[in-house]
This record gives structure tokens, C-alpha cells and sequence, in this order.
């Protein structure tokens, strides 16, 4: 490999390890919201589970009741599906983290190698002219 095309590969190292990054982050990030929207869901199921006694006790029409009943189900129902949505932005985030682990052992050298230069690197244009 001639030294323009190690330059050239690091640059592109560079820019991946970058990329990666960020999108390692936004996978976490999403997964958390996930996570938290599941949670605020199943709270929010359980008190219309909850109404719903209550309005039994205090002897509520059947039909309000059945409702409040109904949007719990509906609710429980939204959690479960965010629960499984969960597991695969959790399985997402691992993905997201092997390809970064992956990727730096790979390649890590370059950037070792152009980070422990004595020179800046050039613009990429550079590298690829003939």
C-alpha cells in the first residue's frame, strides 16, 4: 500500500469513526426515549385500570366504565408493542456498539498513525490527485 493510499484511508477512517459516533449516540439516545415512553405508557394504563374500579365502586354507568376499561386494555396493549420496540432498539444499540468496536479495532492503526503524526493531514483532494 503506497502512502497516498494509507492517507486516503485514514482520512476515510477519520470521517467513518466520526460517523459512527454519532450514530451510535442517536441509537442510545432513541433507545432511552423508547424506554421512557414505555414506561410513561404503563402508567398511564394502570390509572385507567385503576378509574375504572373506582367507577365501579361509586356504582358509574357500565358504558363509562367499560370505556375507561377499554382504553387501559388499548393502553397495555401500546406498552407491550413498545416493549418489543424496546428490545430491538436495544438490540440496535448493541449493533451500533460492535460496529464501532469492530471498526476502530480494524483500522484503529490509522488513526493512530495519523494522529501521532508530526504534519496535519491535507485536504482528501490531495491524496487522490495523480
Amino acid at each position: 500500500m503506497s502512502v497516498t493510499e494509507t492517507l486516503k484511508d485514514a482520512a476515510n477512517y477519520a470521517v467513518l469513526r466520526t460517523k459512527l459516533a454519532w450514530l451510535t449516540h442517536k441509537v442510545h439516545a432513541h433507545s432511552q426515549t423508547v424506554t421512557q415512553l414505555a414506561s410513561d405508557i404503563d402508567d398511564a394504563a394502570e390509572q385507567m385500570l385503576d378509574a375504572a374500579e373506582t367507577m365501579k365502586v361509586l356504582a358509574v354507568d357500565d358504558a363509562t366504565t367499560a370505556e375507561f376499561a377499554d382504553a387501559a386494555l388499548t393502553m397495555t396493549g401500546v406498552k407491550d408493542a413498545a416493549g418489543a420496540y424496546t428490545s430491538a432498539a436495544d438490540s440496535a444499540s448493541a449493533a451500533a456498539d460492535d460496529a464501532k468496536t469492530t471498526t476502530e479495532n480494524d483500522h484503529g492503526g490509522i488513526a493512530e498513525a495519523v494522529e501521532s503524526s508530526p504534519v496535519d493531514m491535507a485536504e482528501a483532494s490531495f491524496y487522490t490527485q495523480q
